[in-house]
């Protein structure tokens, strides 16, 4: 009854009924929508016979359509997200969400071989990140030149805060389906947060399709590998279904004496006894084994006096050991079309031993000093988020009210001991072996503890092709800092309301122009000389911009432009430099271009910033009109790989990739980081057109700053780390 019918594409937020009416319009189709979800369709009758005539309308068999919904967790195949959570904790069209809101699928993290989260967020604008050197060991990046670097400025998983000390994570980006990167403003969904915006990363969930996938990789200096991912039902009604994801990795690294070694385990569980109930359990187990890069001197990186290889620790001193747990849930149900109530949970915990010497003084002779740090780390978070989805109609006005409560606490203990016995060692010629002295008499270490509770609604409100989405948020968190050496007690409390309000127009050819207004704070933690509490610091962004999605197709575009305000900053004391007041403001405004997705065998990545980031009011002349530290003007960065099935190499797939980072600014110092351009590459191919006996079998090879670019990054004058060296990876990969 279908064959060679043709329909339009469908696109927007509609009702099941408007969908389907247009899906079907002029394909001589009617359907209509059963109680279990399925839809009905029939050939449209004829037109009546004239009176004269015996002829009447024609019995046709029915055909039954059945879909799952596209979620937000959905895995999605190649490079384009279309629908996202995030910015708005609801199922919502990029098309519809009034804000910059960019998606990482699992495709490209694999595609571009990402180790880690910073890598596999290096094609995304807005946002930059310290060397691999670093970001092997935390999740730490500049958005809109402001950091976020933990759960309370802006690393969630899930929806959810995720860690609240920087060091106690850095997640795998293996067990990940997707991240989400909400840039500017958000408070008004997720309470205290940096005003550059959040990064959400979102579990790989149990299957209902079967799912086997293992993968044994190699590459430079020494790394080997083996993952393996594996899902699918349980119960043949498919009530029960699993996933369990895993990761073993030891490898060494371009800097002496280092490794980079980590185990990581994900079992999950769900439950969905119907269409309209699911209960997801989700654990992960994660061990990271490496030693800290050190951050050293501008002058003799630059320089190039001190080599990319050079190891400032000592063997058997030096460690990075941290064992990170999560167990948790989520929970939907649909009560009808209206009302569906969401509810999530997770417990976080991570503890870790982190040694390591600091870069001091260096001699004319090649001598230097060192310091040293010993540091115990434990840290542990309880987070939970409850909803209320309700649909409903106002006349002409369609509106999706959601509204919710959610809570975070967290612990985090660091002892740190910073004076002992350190030997020197000669830059040239270092010679290892001496291990220092720790004196643990003095604890430079403290205590935090803190608790965060918010009420939050929105309304995304549709009027034909207009979407408005008002948004408002009041927060109470408080927070005790307990100093170890002294054991003084610093206690805050401190409550804010926050809000949002975004206007999208959605043409019928795909084109979505939109304006948005939102709004951020974060405490201030400590008091002024007169003992005073510190007010939370507020932002304020103002964004315009335009989506495009052409119907019918994979492709989705994407431009912004935005200004943004952080008031009250901290900054030093005029009166006292010992302490701090609240003169400070930074302000980031600049322009966003982001364009991905499918056209017949190609698949590409592609954006450009420009942030002119920088501080506008201090206390300190240095300062004041100075640019943010790891923030250039310009980024740009493309990945595409093409399938040459076409031209008659079936199976091969190549890809490659170039990222333009401009010249950075060093706050209150004379000098600039140079800007570098790293340029990637990857060879895929599908074992099964030379086996056809083993479907699902591929290798593939990518590479790393193929042209071998002597690249650095600078958080400040004393804060500088050697980028990645041309590097390569070897996989082969086994689906069945």
């Amino acid at each position: 009854m279908v064959s060679g019918a043709t329909s339009q594409a469908v696109s927007g937020s509609l009702t099941r009924e408007d969908a389907l009416r247009r899906l079907l319009s002029g394909t001589g189709l009617a359907g209509r929508i059963g109680a279990d979800r399925t839809v009905v369709l029939s050939r449209l009758p004829p037109a009546p016979a004239p009176a004269s005539s015996s002829g009447g309308a024609l019995l046709l068999p029915q055909v039954n359509v059945t879909a799952s919904p596209l979620r937000s967790w959905s895995p999605v195949p190649g490079y384009s997200a279309t629908i996202g959570s995030t910015g708005t904790k609801t199922d919502t069209p990029l098309l519809e969400t009034p804000q910059s809101v960019s998606i990482v699928t699992a495709d490209q993290i694999r595609a571009t071989d990402s180790a880690s989260v910073t890598e596999a967020l290096a094609y995304t604008p807005g946002l930059t990140a310290q060397a691999a050197t670093f970001s092997r060991m935390a999740d730490d990046f500049t958005i809109r030149g402001f950091n976020v670097a933990d759960g309370y400025s802006g690393v969630l998983r899930d929806g959810l805060r995720l860690n609240p000390n920087v060091y106690g994570l850095a997640q795998e980006p293996y067990g990940l389906e997707r991240i989400e990167v909400v840039r500017g403003a958000a408070s008004v969904l997720y309470g205290q947060l940096s005003p550059g915006g959040l990064v959400n990363a979102t579990s790989k969930r149990p299957t209902e399709e079967t799912l086997r996938e293992l993968n044994l990789g190699a590459g430079s200096y020494g790394r080997r590998s083996l993952a393996a991912d594996y899902g699918g039902r349980l119960t043949e009604d498919g009530t029960l279904s699993f996933r369990l994801t895993g990761l073993w990795r030891k490898s060494d690294n371009w800097v002496d004496h280092v490794e980079d070694n980590r185990q990581y385990i994900a079992p999950a569980l769900t439950w969905k006894p119907d269409d309209d109930t699911s209960l997801t359990l989700l654990a992960s187990y994660q061990h990271t084994e490496t030693q800290f890069a050190a951050p050293l001197p501008y002058a003799p990186v630059r320089a190039r006096t001190i080599t990319r290889s050079y190891f400032n620790g000592e063997p058997g001193f030096d460690r990075f050991d941290v064992d990170a747990y999560t167990a948790g849930y989520l929970f939907e149900h649909r009560f009808n079309d209206v009302v569906t109530f969401r509810s999530g949970a997770r417990y976080f915990t991570s503890s870790g031993n982190w040694d390591y010497l600091t870069f001091g003084a260096l001699a004319a002779n090649g001598t230097v000093t060192r310091g040293l740090s010993q540091r115990e780390e434990a840290s542990t978070g309880f987070t939970a988020d409850n909803s209320l989805e309700t649909k409903f109609r106002t006349g002409p006005l369609s509106h999706t009210l959601l509204a919710g409560i959610d809570y975070f606490s967290a612990r985090y203990n660091s002892h740190r001991y910073l004076s002992g016995t350190t030997p020197s060692i000669n830059l040239y010629n270092p010679v290892y072996g001496r291990r220092p002295l720790v004196n643990r008499g003095i604890d430079s270490g403290s205590r935090a503890e803190g608790d965060q509770v918010g009420l939050y609604l929105q309304d995304q409100i549709r009027l034909d092709r207009l979407v408005l989405t008002l948004g408002g948020r009041h927060d109470w968190s408080g927070r005790d800092t307990t100093v170890f050496h002294t054991n003084a007690v610093t206690s805050q409390d401190d409550s804010a309301f926050t809000g949002r309000a975004g206007l999208v127009y959605l043409f019928d050819n795909g084109i979505a122009p939109y304006a948005s207004f939102s709004q951020s704070f974060a405490p201030n933690i400590g008091t002024d000389r007169l003992g005073a509490a510190f007010t939370p610091t507020r932002g304020t962004q103002y964004e315009a911009g335009l989506r495009f999605q052409p119907p019918g197709t994979d492709l989705i575009f994407s431009a912004a432009a935005y200004r943004l305000t952080q008031t009250d900053a901290l900054v030093a004391d005029p009166v006292n430099s010992n302490f701090s007041i609240q003169a400070g403001e930074v302000r980031s405004q600049g322009v966003e271009l982001e364009a991905k997705g499918e056209y017949g065998p190609f698949g590409f990545v592609a954006s450009y910033a420009y942030t002119d980031a920088r501080t506008t009011e201090s206390t300190l002349a240095s300062q004041k009109g100075q640019r943010v530290s790891l923030t250039p003007y310009n980024t740009v960065a493309l990945w595409g790989d093409v399938k040459l099935d076409g031209i008659g190499v079936p199976g091969l797939k190549i890809g490659a990739g170039a990222r333009y980072v401009g010249e950075t600014n060093i706050a209150g110092f004379s000098r600039d980081v140079p800007d570098y351009v790293l340029v990637d590459a990857s060879i895929r191919y599908d074992l099964d057109t030379l086996l056809p006996k083993l479907p699902g079998a591929s290798v593939s090879l990518n590479a790393h700053n193929i042209l071998g670019e002597d690249y650095f990054t600078c958080s400040g004058a004393t804060g500088c780390r050697y980028g990645a060296p041309r590097t390569w990876f070897a996989a082969l990969n086994y689906r069945w």
